[in-house]
Parts: C-alpha cells; structure tokens; sequence
C-alpha cells in the first residue's frame, strides 16, 4: 500500500450493537418505601400514645384506689369519733348495778331490777321477737321465763363467747357493754343500758341458739 492510498485500518468501525436507554426507577417501589416509612412513623406514634395512656391509666388507678382507702379510713375516723362521744356523753351502769342484777339472775329475785330499769324497756325472746315495749313491773314478770335455767349461772362469759353472739341472728342484742348471762342448760339472758345508765332492753334465750 502506497502512502498516498488512504487507511482504512486506523478507522474505528461503526458499532452494530443496538443503543438501551438509561433504566428508570420504579415509582411503584417508591411510592411503596415512603408508605412503609410513614406506617413506620405512625406506628411508632400510635405505640407510644397506647404507653402513655396506660401509664396514665395505671397513675389514675393507683390514685382512684388511694382515694377509696382515705375514704375507708375517714368513715372509720368519724365513727369512732361518734362512738368516742357518745361514750363520753352516756352513763354506765356502776359496777354495784351489775353486780345486783348478776345476783338477781342467779336467785331468781327480779323485784330488785326494777328500779335500775328505764321507764319503757323492750324485752325480746328468741324466735319469737316478742314481747317488745314493757313497763318495769311487766319486764320484771317477763324474767320469770329463764327460771327454768339451772345453774350454775355464768355472767362473765368467754370473751369469744360475746363475739360469736355478735356475729349471729340477734347481734343487736349484744352491744358493747351488755351484762350477759348463762345458765348450765343455755338459758340465756342480755341486758343493755340506755344513755343513762338503766336498762333498756332485755334479751331471753331458752337455747343455745344465738
């Protein structure tokens, strides 16, 4: 080949492969990822309201059930300030008063009762819930239903005793303070006092049924 031939060598020869476009994105994987990342976020949100809630839920039961106990103890606080006093305001019955009627209960002899007997006194026989208001001398006619009770008579009873009477049907019959007393076949007679010291009520019993 001469040199003024022109070369055909030294020229590049056209490609024959075929020309692709640049790839685009998908816009629905897009669209997808942004989605996840906003359910991401509301969740998170949505997490974190439902603990506060709940911690706010537990703080508002906690402080619902610490109202309830100052509630409880406020009640318990007022009524033993009644019962204080009304203690203080009320007469007992003097231990020589207590000690007649024992011997009353035991002898049988209920006239002395009498005068140490409120003007109106509601006498109650088991089962039966009579005989309710009585003058004096008719309670003390109404006592000759325990003389059928033998002795030896107990009134100074077991103070477990008291608290199963106070338990049972006729609770209302053995308050604080009643002088109750119980023969060996469970005759059994309760007497408790008014304000002023006298008896007011008088409970009869021919079993241990109380």
């Amino acid at each position: 080949m001469g040199p003024d031939q022109p070369s055909h060598m030294s020229e590049p020869m056209p490609s024959t492969a075929p020309h692709l476009a640049p790839k685009k994105k998908s816009k629905g994987k897009t669209f997808l990822k942004w989605l996840l990342i906003i359910l991401l976020i509301v969740g998170a949100a949505a997490a974190g309201w439902y603990y506060a809630d709940s911690q706010a839920q537990k703080e508002q039961d906690k402080l619902n059930a610490e109202i309830t106990t100052l509630k409880a103890s406020n009640t318990k606080l007022k009524s033993d300030l009644e019962k204080a006093t009304a203690e203080e305001t009320s007469t007992k019955p003097t231990q020589e008063d207590l000690d007649n009627i024992e011997a009353a209960v035991k002898s049988g002899n209920y006239a002395a009762l009498e005068q140490l007997m409120a003007s109106k006194v509601i006498v109650i026989i088991a089962a039966s819930e009579g005989l309710g208001e009585r003058t004096p001398a008719q309670a003390i006619a109404d006592l000759a239903y325990i003389n059928a009770g033998t002795d030896p008579w107990n009134c100074d009873l077991e103070a477990a005793t008291i608290d199963q009477y106070q338990a049972g049907d006729y609770k209302q019959y053995f308050p604080d303070g009643a002088l109750v007393c119980k023969s060996a076949n469970n005759y059994i007679v309760s007497f408790s006092f008014n304000a002023d010291g006298d008896i007011s009520t008088i409970f009869l019993s021919n079993a241990d049924i109380v």
